[in-house]
């Protein structure tokens, strides 16, 4: 079973102004600009919305297996992720240095057992585990 490959794939013209457009396999196609921030047209998924998108999906996608698995119920889980991008204080490059990462989780059937099983989720996710930057996380219950 192991490794497991995911392949995506991209289009794109010349110029910065233009967008391009990402996909996997059969999937509609998402549109990709640059961002205003780097002199690009913006009003389309960045590359760095699509970082912290794929850390924030795979947060929710092992915390509901990890629910499932252990019998805890809930109504509605809302997720958000701010991140920060900085100069490297060594060579002066653009990198992505801090993830803020927020949960809510609404109508749990045991909030205690919920923020047990958030703790789990944020040790087994291997995309917020394979990443370099800081990670702050905010979890509540409502």
């Amino acid at each position: 079973m192991y490794p497991l490959h995911f392949v995506v794939q991209a289009e794109a013209s010349y110029g910065i102004s233009n967008k391009w457009q990402s996909f996997v396999k059969e999937y509609p196609k998402i549109e990709i600009a640059i961002p205003p921030e780097f002199n690009g047209p913006g009003k389309a998924y960045s590359p760095e919305d699509l970082y912290a998108l794929a850390v924030l999906n795979c947060i929710i996608a092992v915390y509901k297996s990890i629910c499932e698995k252990n019998d805890l119920k809930f109504e509605k889980l809302l997720g958000s992720i701010d991140v920060t991008m900085d100069k490297s204080a060594e060579n002066s490059h653009i990198v992505l240095t801090h993830l803020d990462i927020s949960i809510t989780v609404k109508g749990a059937s045991d909030t205690e057992k919920a923020r047990e099983l958030f703790d789990k989720a944020m040790k087994t996710c291997p995309v917020s585990n394979s990443i370099k930057s800081g990670k702050t996380c905010h979890f509540k219950t409502e």
